[in-house]
């Protein structure tokens, strides 16, 4: 089946927390009308569900469960191998399949599909004809699987080019026939600052302005502003997250906050491309004992939010890296602080 006919035949540092209130878990209901909707980011499961602890298909469940009303999807942990998976048998077949059981179960527990987050498919701002063509086409079958899911967007990386004006070059030309692509279908590309130089706000707008495309557009995340790792800190957190390196019970906890050597400022950041957002992402770290985010304030960045006039979804992602609190307690301390300041600004 080719893919136009897809669509028509398918239907920062941690310290020891002792007195942590437990408490705090408590899912806040959110009752009084706010200016935005709130989604469950997939990656906040990534753990309990490469652990077996939570089928994969049982994300709109959770996310029920949790409150949420839209669904934003990791798209590794659908395929062979998982979270860093590097070469793939999935294919369009496989996307039609992820598409009908995920619109199955979305429709059961009366989730929104809201986007779906690309990763490990090919590096999107690197040169070279014969490697770009490739990085894009591999993007084609989540952009099918995202329209007959009824989602808005799909989220891609930058990753590629180390090199300020061949990134911007690259990025530009290579974004843009993407966007062609997805206007077909109704579907916005989106841009995450996910670190490295995606997190160059300056650089990032110019990359907007020279796509200029109707359907693209940004993911600002509130904690993605690395600039530059340390590699070796990076690696072992990874590592730790998937499971393949367990870390000594007496040994300091890290986040992914340890691993960054240089930092965009974060406030700046966002305030630069809200104006271009079709989505938010909502990350979180690791909480002090009075529930806040320890790595930034929530505060700040939901006036920013608010104030830029974004009212669409905010989804929560919670990293699950280095804290000491499960994957679900983690998502409802950051919908707490969502909701929290969303009231007092």
């Amino acid at each position: 089946m080719n893919r136009r006919n897809f669509i028509n035949k398918s239907s920062m540092g941690l310290v020891t927390l002792p007195f942590f209130n437990f408490g705090l878990f408590k899912n806040v209901k959110l009752t009084d009308p706010i200016f935005f909707k709130l989604s469950l980011a997939q990656f906040s499961l990534f753990r309990p569900i490469l652990n077996g602890e939570i089928d994969v298909y049982d994300f709109a469940k959770v996310s029920r469960e949790e409150g949420f009303e839209g669904l934003e999807y990791m798209t590794t942990l659908y395929k062979p191998g998982g979270w860093g998976q590097k070469k793939s048998t999935f294919g369009l077949k496989e996307a039609k399949d992820f598409a009908n059981k995920s619109n199955k179960k979305a429709n059961e527990f009366g989730q929104e599909n809201v986007l779906l987050m690309i990763d490990g498919e090919g590096d999107l701002s690197r040169p070279g004809k014969k490697e770009s063509t490739e990085s894009i086409e591999n993007h084609y079958k989540w952009i099918d699987a995202a329209a007959e899911m009824n989602c808005h967007s799909v989220r891609v990386n930058l990753y590629g080019s180390t090199d300020k004006d061949e990134w911007k070059k690259s990025s530009i030309e290579n974004l843009s026939k993407l966007c062609e692509y997805a206007k077909d279908y109704n579907i916005n590309v989106i841009v995450e600052n996910h670190n490295n130089l995606s997190s160059d706000a300056d650089l990032l707008v110019e990359v907007i302005k020279g796509v200029n495309h109707k359907n693209f557009g940004t993911l600002p995340d509130f904690g993605g502003w690395c600039l530059e790792f340390d590699t070796e800190i990076r690696n072992t957190l990874y590592g730790r997250a998937r499971g393949k390196d367990a870390k000594n019970k007496n040994e300091k906890p890290l986040t992914i906050a340890d691993a960054c050597k240089t930092l965009y400022d974060r406030y700046d950041g966002m305030e630069k491309i809200l104006p271009f957002a079709k989505a938010v992402s909502a990350k979180s770290h690791v909480f002090d004992e009075n529930g806040e985010n320890m790595t930034f304030s929530y505060k700040k960045m939901m006036k920013l939010v608010k104030d830029s006039g974004y009212k669409g979804f905010i989804g929560v992602e919670y990293s699950g890296m280095g804290g000491n609190i499960s994957a679900l307690e983690g998502i409802r301390l950051t919908k707490n602080l969502i909701i929290k300041y969303a009231k007092e600004i």
